[in-house]
């Protein structure tokens, strides 16, 4: 009876060992596996940390490149207001560029008219002295040399160079004659028809100013009929007189440059 309970206890042993064994194999399945649990954890927040840090920097970015987008478009805008105020300023930059040119081509018609009537006028003085030394034809009227006009027995010599009225005296004495001395009414109405609007100087001067007028060749002034435009003679500082553009007599300066003409006696 005394080894009964000695086996008792002996399968109680066991019992208790295979309980604690089985323990001792549970130990190590669980903490693997809490470990495995924290790792995974680890990795999920690292996952998580990994997220929010690419939108971060996604975020700073967008904001970056929006900023960049605002700046360019300020830029922009700028640039068009500036050239607008460009625009405007070289319109009116253009319209006095525009006014200059047009008052430069206006002098410089003017210019090239004036040049082009003195040009004319030297060809017609060319022309003259051309014509003057072609040979006389056989029909020439020979009663007056070439050039000349007859009229009433008398030749005349209308110049077509101006020249001061002692200038003029002395060229028609070189040449045998004289200024011209208009004696009739008619004369007077023929000389005025050849003159025209140009002004033309006559044998008729006050040596004196003194109102005391003489013709050149002693012709009596005080018999002879005259033909002086209203008011005139009007200065004692003008001494000769010359038929105006429409005839009528008019004292001037002698000194003023004048066409001239001459007369004498047609050849019988």
């Amino acid at each position: 009876m005394a080894g009964e309970p000695a086996y008792d206890d002996f399968e109680d042993f066991n019992l208790n060992s295979q309980q604690n064994q089985r323990r001792v194999n549970r130990i190590p399945d669980s903490r693997f596996k809490v470990l495995c649990c924290g790792k995974g954890l680890m990795v999920l927040i690292f996952i998580l940390l990994s997220i929010l840090l690419i939108i971060l920097i996604a975020g700073v970015i967008k904001s970056s490149e929006t900023k960049e987008t605002v700046e360019e478009l300020q830029s922009h805008v700028q640039m068009q207001v500036s050239q607008a105020l460009n625009n405007v300023s070289d319109k009116s930059e253009l319209k006095e560029v525009e006014l200059r040119i047009l008052n430069e081509v206006s002098q410089k018609a003017k210019e090239v008219l004036a040049e082009l009537s003195r040009v004319h006028a030297k060809l017609i003085t060319m022309i003259s002295a051309k014509l003057e030394m072609l040979p006389t034809p056989e029909c020439q009227d020979l009663q007056c040399p070439r050039n000349w006009l007859h009229f009433n027995q008398s030749c005349y010599y209308f110049s077509t160079k101006r020249a001061t009225w002692n200038s003029s005296k002395l060229y028609c004495s070189i040449r045998g004659t004289q200024l011209l001395v208009i004696n009739s009414v008619t004369e007077q109405h023929f000389v005025s028809l050849e003159t025209e609007s140009r002004r033309f100087w006559i044998g008729l001067i006050d040596h004196g100013n003194d109102g005391k007028w003489q013709w050149v060749d002693g012709t009596d002034y005080e018999t002879t009929p005259t033909f002086w435009m209203p008011g005139e003679p009007n200065s004692q500082e003008e001494g000769c007189a010359h038929l105006w553009v429409d005839g009528m007599w008019n004292d001037a300066p002698c000194s003023t440059k004048d066409y001239w003409i001459c007369e004498k006696e047609s050849q019988q």
